[in-house]
């Protein structure tokens, strides 16, 4: 009985001493892991979606019609000899052209004033002195012309004109003695002679007037400078114009109109002044009715990695977070992001502890997750899926700690990582409508308007110094050119 009692006492002894010694007997990991290397992976350069800028354009057709009545003006066509037919004419513009537009056609309207003298020469006999009499009369006629227009994928103003002319009441005669001669049969091969030589001249001032490659060569040229949205940000709206479609002439209540669309891709950037340097060549004509001012701005949001280090450790540092129903737990006493190829390394500086019977395995070091980021709409902020540990980690975990390793600890993360962008979305947004609203001239004869009606997202991108998120802005934009 007494040496079972010593025997009870000792195992006592021994159950106290170990849970006394069991601090002692704890054992800790420390992680010597390597740090990835930090490098973004070249990625495809950020292209926004093909927009279309319309840009109407317009001219008064009585602006046309005083540039023509400036250039057809005095005599059009003159034959003062009488030999041959013995009837001289001269034909003079008599008043004002007028000029009237519908649909694709331009209808004019040339007041003529015609002077023609004509000879009587008649011989009675041979021996009878000849009578040799002339007489001048003048009368007005009106030349109608119709002028059918297009345009070529040079930018060329492609007219057609056809006309035909109207006599007055009555038609012109002279007198010569006793005789009444009507001068009609000899006037109108002349006037229509001269009708090719008018309709030519009318087709030469109007392709010439309506230089349609000027307006939009200098349209072309000026959507290409920068336009700077905000000082502080340093933020600029920037378009590269692609190609240019233009919808078929339209003439109508006295205006020769139509709209040229220039698709372009079109971003809004927060790192200062574009420097791509402008494309002067112009590309070929398209004709097409079918565009609209719809366009998709890309608006990004520039994250750099320090930034998203800060906001990841006011996130997780010190936070302590319990695992496996709180038999374990680990600390993050740190933590940073940067890139890794096309993905975000999150490095977490952590001490962590689990038991194991009457043991405990404890963790300290620092630890190395790799996520794929993307754009939350509903935050409207970047955020990580698909996070696992870097390879180098992940082997080192399952040697030293595979406890840590099969934890919860990337799920917990990838809740807990939100790099919020709405704030620079928002202001760029702002910016952007601010300027549109106020009119943005592009160039001293270039002005923008337009309208932003939402946001959508469009993807990550990581590059050596940041995260860029971008999000199309959608809505409408219209140039217009009002000083060329």
């Amino acid at each position: 009985m007494k040496k079972l009692t010593l025997q009870l006492i000792a195992s006592l002894l021994l159950a106290i001493t170990g849970s006394m010694a069991l601090p002692g007997c704890s054992s800790t990991t420390k992680l010597n892991t390597e740090a990835p290397a930090a490098s973004a992976s070249p990625v495809p350069a950020y292209q926004p979606s093909l927009s279309s800028i319309t840009i109407p354009v317009s001219v008064s057709v009585a602006t046309i019609e005083e540039k023509l009545n400036k250039e057809i003006a005095g005599i059009l066509y003159k034959d003062d000899k009488l030999d041959g037919d013995n009837v001289a004419v001269t034909v003079s513009k008599n008043g004002k052209l007028s000029m009237r537009a519908d649909k694709d056609k331009i209808y004019f309207s040339i007041p003529l004033h015609i002077y023609a003298k004509g000879r009587w020469k008649w011989d009675p006999c041979k021996l009878c002195p000849a009578i040799d009499k002339t007489e001048d009369t003048s009368f007005d006629m009106v030349i109608k012309t119709e002028s059918r227009i297009g345009l070529t994928e040079d930018y060329k103003i492609n007219t057609i004109t056809s006309g035909d002319f109207e006599w007055g009441n009555t038609k012109p005669t002279i007198q010569l003695g006793p005789l009444k001669i009507g001068l009609a049969r000899f006037v109108e091969p002349a006037i229509r002679h001269q009708m090719s030589n008018i309709s030519r001249q009318l087709d030469k001032e109007l392709q010439q007037y309506l230089d349609m490659r000027k307006y939009v060569s200098e349209a072309w040229l000026m959507v290409q400078q920068p336009v700077k949205l905000d000082n502080n940000l340093d933020a600029w709206l920037s378009i590269v114009p692609q190609d240019v479609r233009i919808a078929p002439l339209l003439l109508k209540n006295g205006t020769l109109s139509t709209r040229i669309g220039i698709t372009s891709f079109i971003s809004v950037t927060t790192d200062g002044k574009p420097q791509q340097a402008p494309n002067k060549k112009l590309p070929k004509l398209i004709i097409d009715s079918r565009f609209s001012d719809e366009i998709q701005i890309g608006l990004t949001a520039n994250i750099p990695y320090e930034h998203a280090s800060k906001l990841l450790q006011a996130q997780v540092a010190g936070q302590t977070y319990k695992l496996d129903d709180d038999k374990s737990q680990f600390t993050v006493n740190n933590a940073s992001i940067t890139p890794g190829g096309d993905q975000l390394i999150l490095m977490l500086d952590v001490n962590g502890r689990t038991k194991a019977g009457l043991f405990t395995k404890k963790i300290a070091g620092k630890v190395y997750l790799r996520g794929t980021p993307y754009y939350d709409a509903q935050s409207a902020s970047i955020k990580v899926r698909n996070l696992d540990y870097d390879l180098d980690t992940k082997d080192r975990l399952l040697h030293t700690a595979s406890w840590f390793a099969k934890g919860k600890l990337l799920d917990i993360m990838q809740a807990q990582v939100n790099i919020p962008v709405q704030n620079q979305l928002t202001e760029a947004q702002k910016m952007l409508q601010t300027t549109l609203d106020q009119s943005a001239r592009v160039h001293e004869s270039v002005l923008l308007r337009g309208n932003i009606r939402e946001l959508s997202p469009d993807n990550i991108y990581l590059t050596p110094t940041g995260i860029k998120a971008v999000v199309n802005a959608k809505g409408t934009l219209t140039a217009t050119v009002d000083k060329l």
